[in-house]
């Protein structure tokens, strides 16, 4: 897949803009605060309806603006993508349209997939669980309706759940009360698991088979918090004392490791170099893009952010040679990064 071409109306910075890009290889070039990560994100925006810089939808609209627009041409089709946020108030809504044609998120989903690389994705194995988790809901909320839909029922489960366990604590509820969220929460928890261990699964064997040498001496050790009905139960007094539910995926977690490290704890937070955390982000990066092939079959849009700024040349190019299989969006302040890509579309902001 490829986005063709971007109209933008008020998405951040740009209260303005139309750009028409390669099918392969395009730079935004350009000082710090002219706006090129920001088209990044419009591009994300224009995928899933969501930001990858910010968790708060009021920051996608430009300022004093009531309304942001991406509008996009993508192949294969070629079929024009259309999202909005729209603000009345504190409120916004979003809409979504398939060829003029508004149509619900569930079936927006997946007509356009990218993978982003950013400098900080170093907090991948350096950050807290969070952004790892955030991480994995990210992936799959790009193409997967069922992934995104048993999430937020369970955060919704949850979010009752744990107030039913404070009027609990202050004998405003009973326990029995608890076993609709409960029933939700497990069966909304198996298929978030489902997708995690499937994706672990697959990165740890594109990690064991991959030909450089460095990468295949990666692992990624899944922590999953289980949850069931005996489970809930048995923590039951302890839930009930604290007022929040101390099982779930709401607090799984993955850890990069590195299988050559001599230490009992092989982990890259604790005892890998900036260089070899960098390595092992931008791999885990690489998996997911091939974890994506193999969902969507097709390659995603690959949306690369400063990438280059801490790689070494041999790195850089391993980034390079990935970039020939899909359509791909470089940022960058330094015009020396034309020698790296001799035939990429530059867009000079």
């Amino acid at each position: 897949m490829r986005l063709n071409s971007l109209a933008l109306s008020n998405f951040r910075s740009h209260s303005t803009g139309s750009f028409t890009f390669s099918p392969t290889t395009n730079l935004f070039l350009g000082p710090n605060g002219s706006g090129k990560t920001n088209l990044l994100d419009a591009i994300y925006f224009l995928s899933t309806g969501k930001s990858f810089l910010s968790h708060t939808s009021r920051q996608l609209v430009g300022w004093d603006k009531s309304h942001a627009i991406a509008d996009g041409i993508v192949e294969p089709g070629p079929h024009q993508l259309t999202a909005q946020i729209i603000l009345e108030g504190p409120q916004f809504s979003r809409r979504f349209l398939y060829d003029k044609n508004t149509i619900p998120r569930s079936k927006y989903l997946g007509q356009l997939v990218c993978v982003v690389f950013q400098p900080e994705d170093i907090r991948l194995v350096t950050g807290s669980p969070t952004r790892r988790r955030d991480f994995l809901d990210l992936l799959f909320a790009g193409f997967s309706w069922r992934y995104t839909q048993s999430l937020s029922q369970y955060h919704r489960s949850l979010r009752h759940r744990n107030a039913l366990l404070d009027q609990i604590r202050q004998n405003q509820a009973q326990a029995n009360e608890l076993f609709f969220w409960d029933q939700s929460l497990i069966k909304n928890s198996q298929i978030i698991h489902q997708f995690r261990q499937q994706f672990i699964e697959f990165t740890n064997h594109f990690f064991a088979t991959h030909s450089f040498a460095k990468i295949q001496s990666l692992h990624l050790a899944y922590r999953p918090s289980p949850i069931s009905a005996d489970l809930l139960s048995a923590k039951l007094a302890i839930d009930t004392a604290r007022g929040h539910t101390s099982l779930g995926p709401h607090l799984d977690d993955f850890v990069l490791e590195q299988k050559d490290i001599p230490e009992t704890d092989q982990s890259l937070a604790s005892w890998g170099s900036r260089g070899q955390q960098r390595l092992a982000v931008l791999a885990l990066r690489l998996a997911q893009t091939e974890f994506l092939v193999r969902e969507i079959k097709d390659h995603p849009v690959l949306l690369l952010d400063d990438v280059f700024s801490e790689l070494d040349d041999q790195y850089r190019h391993l980034v390079v040679n990935l970039t020939k299989q899909t359509q791909t969006f470089f940022t960058s302040a330094d015009p020396d990064t034309l020698s790296l890509l001799p035939d990429t579309q530059t867009v000079r902001l």
